[in-house]
């Protein structure tokens, strides 16, 4: 492992979506409190259903990268998927194994980097990561593996946040500006400042790393790779003029596919 995974590893032990649980007043992992977890995520992230189609992963041999609560996990594991999980962190991994202990399914759910994968070529029919590739260093390594292991014809979605978001606009306008003019294919870790209005543990600290890039970046890079590239922006948060100037479900309608937050690409091998 590289000094930075093992920072990685050390920040997201910490599982990602800790502070909702305990928003939500979670304080343990039997049945009902993840029951209670997933549905308010699941309604809160709507649109996930759109790019990652329940009805069609049955019998799939499939691979989720960064597990973070469990969510997805569960979800794909319940509509019958092969399903295989990738953590950096082994608390992700044993929440998605103790998830798979309560369904009574097989999972094989394992310890590793997104930068080294650690199944052979061709392997699976989808892949499936939400939120980890632009944490890991590498953002165009980590992309490069996921193609290595899906089979030809497989398909592919890979959720990374945008370097044009309205959040990038607000944060810093004329760099923003200078990105949408120019691509950035450097892909670089971002300033804390920028880190921290994303992702932060219960100290308050800054994820050790996060790439953003652009739907433009995103699709030039990896059409080099995959016979389909699909990018949609999603995702417009509460900090956006506030929940009650305008609602969340409107705000996502209007604007989500132009500035949101969090780049869904989908991609067929």
């Amino acid at each position: 492992m590289s000094a930075l995974d093992d920072t990685n590893t050390a920040f997201w032990n910490e599982l990602c979506g800790t502070h909702l649980a305990r928003q939500l007043g979670i304080s343990d992992h039997g049945a009902a409190s993840l029951c209670k977890f997933d549905d308010w995520y699941l309604r809160y992230y709507s649109y996930l259903h759109a790019h990652i189609p329940l009805d069609a992963v049955a019998g799939e041999e499939l691979l989720e990268i960064g597990l973070g609560y469990g969510t997805v996990a569960q979800k794909l594991m319940e509509a019958g998927a092969h399903y295989h999980g990738l953590d950096l962190a082994d608390g992700p991994v044993a929440l998605a194994r103790h998830r798979a202990g309560l369904l009574g399914v097989s999972a094989d759910v394992r310890q590793g980097s997104a930068l080294a994968i650690p199944y052979p070529d061709d392997t699976f029919d989808r892949v499936i990561s939400i939120g980890c590739l632009h944490h890991t260093g590498n953002l165009p390594l980590a992309m490069r593996e996921v193609h290595r292991v899906a089979k030809r014809g497989g398909r592919v979605m890979i959720m990374v946040y945008n370097a044009l978001s309205y959040r990038q606009w607000r944060l810093a306008p004329r760099g923003t500006f200078r990105r949408w003019l120019r691509p950035d294919f450097a892909w670089e870790n971002a300033e804390p400042r920028f880190r921290a209005a994303y992702d932060t543990n219960q100290e308050g600290a800054a994820a050790p790393c996060t790439t953003f890039i652009s739907s433009r970046e995103a699709s030039v890079f990896l059409q080099r790779m995959f016979r389909s590239v699909t990018v949609t922006p999603r995702n417009i948060g509460e900090d956006f003029l506030g929940s009650r100037l305008w609602m969340r479900s409107a705000k996502n309608a209007c604007l989500g596919r132009l500035l949101g937050l969090d780049l869904y690409i989908d991609c067929i091998k």
